[in-house]
């Protein structure tokens, strides 16, 4: 054999495994691209819970509002009493009194959200409220003027917390009507 064809069957030995090295690199770029992309798009289950703030707003104790407004504890099947009033009136700012009460005897943490119930839309919602705290009034969480100052049906979801790990202890869902302002 000839130096000549030595040389060949090296040139062709080379180039042989350039492509080889190639498709490896390729083939292990693309997949550390789709463990990255699971990574980043489906973090693992294991990842801390990031539970809601607290209720910046919490007053201590039971509150006493006017007879009117029949506020009324109400039992979540023995599993804890809340507090809230029967009759909802829109504030002229449009905020919103509830009077909701997580009693001190609970042992759990409680949020409420309150729905448009016919556009099934988010108007209030209060923070986490610990045992012995209650929230008075809600603040609209975007501008409710557009609803207008009208008998508004809507639906009052109370969520239950764990007050180690934030675990669901359970939901109340309570219809209601808020009533015009008339002042």
């Amino acid at each position: 054999m000839t130096r000549q064809q030595t040389t060949r069957v090296t040139t062709r030995q080379y180039k042989k495994r350039i492509k080889i090295a190639a498709i490896i690199g390729i083939t292990l770029l693309l997949a550390a691209a789709v463990v990255f992309i699971y990574l980043y798009e489906f973090p693992d289950s294991n990842d801390p819970y990031a539970p809601p703030p607290f209720e910046k707003n919490a007053a201590l104790g039971v509150p006493e509002p006017d007879e009117h407004m029949q506020y009324n504890p109400i039992d979540a099947d023995g599993k804890f009493v809340l507090g809230a009033v029967g009759t909802l009136f829109f504030q002229k700012d449009f905020s919103l009194e509830l009077y909701f009460t997580n009693y001190e005897e609970n042992d759990v943490y409680l949020l409420a959200e309150v729905y448009d119930y016919e556009n099934e839309r988010l108007l209030y919602r209060s923070g986490i409220i610990r045992p012995g705290e209650y929230v008075q009034t809600l603040e609209p969480l975007h501008p409710i003027e557009q609803i207008g100052n009208v008998e508004t049906k809507v639906q009052v979801l109370v969520y239950a917390f764990s007050t180690e790990d934030y675990v669901s202890m359970g939901q109340v869902t309570l219809d209601n009507i808020i009533q015009p302002n008339y002042s």
